[in-house]
């Protein structure tokens, strides 16, 4: 059978996916953590699309209320390639799968230049790893904001944005990179215990920025876009600044017309 291409179940970035196969004695199965957006395929199908690669069709998901076109979710899925339901993958567009998944929270996204001022109640962050996903409909970007330390049960708000008239410049080699900036307001105090090296999970809407994006790279040429995201890592003395910033690696979208 003719495998459409994957890649929604692979390391999209380090720590944040487990991909176990089983390809001997006949089976042919993934199973992994999956990070994807919900929307209707051409034929009215509701699909999980992810970051790249053939989408999937969760009947528990399809059949559940509470989930909407346009959401973000998570879950554990389980791809048997040699199913029956499978048999006609290549033609269908889309692999069925078994598993269970949550809604993402949303975050807030806004156009603004970057600012060192602290948020009230901000906190630093270790990292972002973060991935961009387009469906049929939409374009969001999923982040998962990284901690050194942090309560249990913790909750926070994410705010990311985007300068609107920067002009892309050139990191470590990597023409045409486009900066956002991501920062973590704490919501509610956590709980004893506390976790070590931890991530936490938020997703954007990017549509109109991709639109953006899309308008300015075509017209240099280009067929995806190059962006990192900077996030704040360290404050003053008196935690009114923020002095240091981290920033991701380079990470690229297709903006390609086919796709």
């Amino acid at each position: 059978m003719k495998k459409l291409k994957v890649l929604g179940l692979a390391a999209i970035a380090a720590g944040m996916v487990t991909l176990t196969s089983c390809l001997d004695g006949g089976g042919n199965q993934e199973s992994g953590q999956l990070f994807a957006v919900i929307d209707y395929s051409s034929t009215f199908k509701p699909l999980l699309y992810t970051p790249a690669g053939a989408p999937f069709y969760i009947s528990s998901v399809a059949s559940d209320p509470s989930f909407n076109a346009g959401d973000c979710v998570t879950g554990y899925i389980t791809v048997d390639y040699d199913s029956p339901e499978n048999a006609n993958a290549s033609t269908n567009g889309y692999y069925t799968a078994s598993g269970q998944a949550a809604t993402i929270k949303k975050g807030n996204f806004s156009f603004a230049t970057l600012d060192s001022t602290a948020l009230s109640d901000e906190q630093l962050l270790s990292g972002v790893a973060n991935m961009f996903i387009k469906s049929v409909n939409y374009r969001k970007m999923i982040a998962l904001p990284m901690f050194e330390k942090i309560l249990t049960d913790q909750k926070n708000n994410y705010k990311l944005t985007f300068d609107y008239d920067q002009e892309p410049v050139t990191v470590n080699s990597m023409e045409r990179v486009y900066t956002f900036c991501l920062r973590c307001q704490k919501l509610e105090d956590g709980k004893a215990p506390t976790l070590n090296n931890v991530s936490d999970i938020s997703g954007f809407d990017l549509e109109q920025l991709y639109s953006t994006l899309k308008s300015k790279e075509s017209a240099a040429g280009k067929k995806v876009v190059n962006y990192q995201i900077k996030y704040a890592k360290g404050f003053n003395s008196d935690s009114t600044k923020v002095t240091t910033w981290g920033a991701t690696d380079i990470v690229q979208f297709s903006i390609a017309d086919s796709e």
